[in-house]
């Protein structure tokens, strides 16, 4: 009964403190503890609960010192997903679905993307065209990998969704969590054939922004998001035989 009523206060607690925080301008001072416990109405020990679960949610900072205290604050995108993602790995959420999601929501960017403004498409995407086809087949999987996270950014930012690029950056904030330490097989001949194929898929994509064909994006970025799955399990896999190996 005592462990119930404590969640409550806790909750209610919580739920005071974010309303406090959401009412003032990021960065506004708040008070210190005393003032918080004061206008709060809770115990001491249930405010400095309320205030460390509202500080990991990102609404709260706390300052240290003489000029210290509680401070109003807004969650960044990272907050959020890593919160969710850890959320979802607590969930044990199948990963197939996250791909799933994630290729959905990848093939309603670039469509979007595709209806910018044609010469701000080829502003933004010139340079990542080029530097796509210099990508030799012996290039590794980080190499890669960090050529496609800048291309989500500029796709992200031709279609003009934040809403959709977070619910994407959760669902790869997931990927990472669960695919953590793949194997390293950038050597391998399955990757080489990776390269290629991820190389030809993303360069179709740039192809259907530049003639600025949404339906054909739709069909490019579901061949991209094929390939790259398929090499994200495949990496996967090999790094569970290789821990049951070991």
């Amino acid at each position: 009964m005592d462990k119930r009523k404590s969640k409550t206060a806790l909750d209610a607690a919580a739920d005071k403190l974010r309303e406090m925080v959401l009412a003032r301008e990021p960065g506004a001072y708040i008070g210190r503890e005393e003032a918080l416990i004061a206008e709060l109405g809770f115990a001491r020990a249930t405010v400095r609960q309320a205030a460390r679960l509202v500080e990991r949610e990102g609404f709260l900072t706390v300052r240290r010192g003489n000029s210290g205290g509680y401070f109003a604050s807004r969650p960044d995108s990272s907050t959020i997903e890593s919160i969710v993602s850890m959320y979802l790995s607590m969930m044990d959420v199948p990963p197939e679905d996250i791909t799933v999601i994630a290729t959905a929501l990848w093939v309603e960017a670039m469509r979007k993307a595709a209806r910018a403004p044609h010469d701000l498409i080829v502003e933004r995407t010139s340079d990542l065209v080029e530097r796509t086809r210099a990508v030799s087949d012996d290039a590794g999987f980080n190499e890669v990998r960090e050529l496609e996270r800048e291309t989500q950014d500029v796709v992200f930012g031709l279609a003009d969704s934040a809403y959709i690029k977070l619910i994407f950056d959760i669902n790869v904030a997931f990927s990472r969590r669960t695919y953590q330490g793949p194997a390293a097989d950038d050597v391998s001949p399955e990757h080489r054939r990776f390269v290629q194929s991820w190389r030809n898929a993303r360069l179709m994509e740039f192809g259907a922004l530049f003639q600025g064909d949404p339906e054909l994006a739709v069909i490019a970025s579901q061949y991209s998001r094929k390939v790259w799955a398929r090499r994200i399990r495949a990496r996967f896999q090999m790094k569970e035989v290789q821990e049951e190996l070991d």
